[in-house]
């Protein structure tokens, strides 16, 4: 169990007035991307999956990326000159205090870099993990590179 809930996320979305919407759903109907998409009747590429990675030397990021995407851990290693890995569930949990399959793209325990995959452009709007398992947040995808400060890039495959 996280340290954080969907509760706390909405408590940080209110105060920084970050405007998206909360939206709960069964047991499990969030546990995968296509399961999300296939609970709220849209395509897999708007659900947006928030992916931890970790650096050979201790560096630290979020990669934001569509559900019809994957992060190019090459291409990441590439860009930042060091190599990456994705984070271990107890890594994840430590970095941003949420437990894997509820971690939203911001409002985190420590502060971390933020990239958002220029693949969510192609949509208006959203949908990530709401702070649970069994909730996502509608949003924005302006409101979502505003609230996380993050820098688009490419580096899905």
């Amino acid at each position: 169990m996280g340290r954080f809930s969907t509760k706390d996320l909405e408590d940080y979305m209110k105060s920084r007035k970050i405007e998206g919407e909360i939206i709960y759903l069964k047991p499990g109907e969030a546990k995968t991307s296509i399961a999300a998409a296939r609970a709220i009747k849209c395509s897999i590429g708007e659900i947006a999956k928030n992916i931890i990675l970790v650096g050979s030397r201790g560096s630290k990021l979020i990669v934001v990326t569509s559900g019809d995407r994957k992060v190019d851990l090459e291409k990441v290693s590439n860009l930042f000159s060091e190599k990456f890995r994705l984070a271990t569930p107890s890594e994840i949990l430590e970095e941003t205090g949420y437990s894997v399959g509820g971690v939203p793209p911001f409002g985190h325990l420590k502060p971390i870099r933020t990239i958002v995959d220029q693949s969510l452009k192609r949509y208006e709007y959203v949908y990530t993990s709401g702070g649970s398992e069994d909730t996502l947040m509608k949003i924005k995808v302006e409101e979502l590179i505003k609230a996380c400060g993050g820098e688009v890039l490419d580096l899905s495959i």
